[in-house]
């Protein structure tokens, strides 16, 4: 039997349930008072019978306490500990046959119950046949036993109780099990979302800030030797656009910012500006700063992504951005799409329906796309 320390073994009996397993204990009164009331044996005997009885019962209450409860829980044991907690009470019930005689065997209902809530289903069945088996087979072969009928009635009826509460407490823990499983999934499904949702913004901070840099550095080595100031000019914005793309990836990695429409707007400027690409912006009556929705974050991202497309891919020379108050579009006379959406289109389109919006991409009427985001 595994060691434990003493307030270890003082705190599991303070736990009530082992209580509904030694109920049963109740039936030992029978025997009990058949002993103290015999006047065939000695007293010797009835104070060793007793004796007996009590050893009985305690060592019963602790297996409740210690391997039932325990395994009512879902614990199992190793072979050697059932057997540190089952041979003594075998060993008590061995020493009062020569007191009980025959009665004896109505004992055998706390074997039992540590079989059944100790041993696997199939395994505890086979040992509770092979009791009542041997209970109904003893009483022909020991000399001065007769079959006791009532004695197998009162067994059968025990083990076929345990074996259904055992049965349907398996069930319950194969439920709780299954929940937990669940439980471990959902979470893992919503850590892989979340880390999905950060490589999508960082994806959509860098994409949109290092193409404009890129623009940036490039119009900067054009103009570095004719037009040295407009060259300077190019190398400060840049460099507040490289510190401000930095900031911008610190605060998405730490959820603590999300890009905001206005400042968005004046960035597709700055972008359309340096790729040299006429940008022309025009708002709906109802989209003032006042009424821009709660979700216009979700529009930034979908005017960052349109835009930064637009810039990298579409060769246009102008590109004309609508804000309504729950919709934003993006139309360029550019190229036109190119096969299907590459990584930024899909991630926008899942962004836009976790907001419970409609993303359209298309290239209506030949060149150019277009590109439009509404939220309900």
């Amino acid at each position: 039997m595994e060691a434990v320390t003493v307030t270890e073994y003082l705190k599991a009996w303070r736990d009530p349930r082992w209580v509904f397993g030694a109920v049963w204990l109740m039936f030992l009164a029978s025997p009990l008072a058949a002993v103290l009331g015999s006047h065939s044996l000695s007293r010797p005997a009835r104070w060793a019978g007793v004796t007996l009885l009590l050893a009985f019962a305690l060592g019963y209450a602790a297996m409740c306490v210690h391997v039932m409860m325990p395994a009512m829980r879902g614990v199992r044991f190793p072979p050697a500990r059932i057997a540190a907690w089952s041979l003594p009470l075998v060993a008590i019930a061995a020493g009062l046959i020569p007191i009980l005689g025959q009665s004896v065997m109505g004992m055998g209902g706390y074997l039992m119950a540590l079989i059944i809530f100790q041993f696997p289903p199939l395994t505890a069945a086979v040992l509770v046949l092979a009791m009542l088996g041997a209970v109904a087979l003893l009483p022909e072969v020991v000399p001065g036993w007769s079959p006791d009928p009532s004695t197998t009635i009162l067994l059968v009826t025990i083990g076929v109780v345990l074996l259904v509460t055992r049965t349907m407490q398996a069930r319950e823990q194969d439920r709780e099990a299954a929940v937990e499983r669940r439980r471990a999934l959902q979470e893992q499904l919503a850590v892989i979302a979340e880390r999905e949702r950060v490589a999508r913004d960082v994806h959509d901070i860098l994409g949109h800030s290092l193409t404009v840099m890129a623009l940036k550095s490039e119009l900067a080595a054009r103009l570095v030797d004719e037009h040295p100031e407009r060259a300077k000019a190019e190398i400060i914005e840049l460099h507040t656009l490289s510190r401000a793309a930095l900031s911008e990836v610190r605060a998405t990695v730490g959820n603590l910012r999300a890009p905001d429409l206005r400042d968005e707007l004046r960035s597709a400027r700055t972008a359309l500006d340096a790729a040299e690409i006429r940008a022309e912006v025009s708002e709906a009556d109802d989209a003032s700063d006042d009424t821009v929705p709660d979700d216009s974050s979700v529009l930034a991202w979908v005017l960052r992504e349109a835009v930064t497309n637009v810039v990298r891919h579409s060769g246009a020379a102008s590109c004309r951005i609508e804000l309504g108050h729950n919709s934003i579009e993006i139309i360029d006379d550019g190229c036109g799409l190119r096969g299907g959406f590459g990584h930024g289109l899909r991630g926008l389109d899942e962004r836009v329906r976790d907001a419970g919006g409609v993303l359209e991409v298309s290239s209506p009427g030949g060149p150019g796309t277009r590109v439009r985001a509404s939220l309900p």
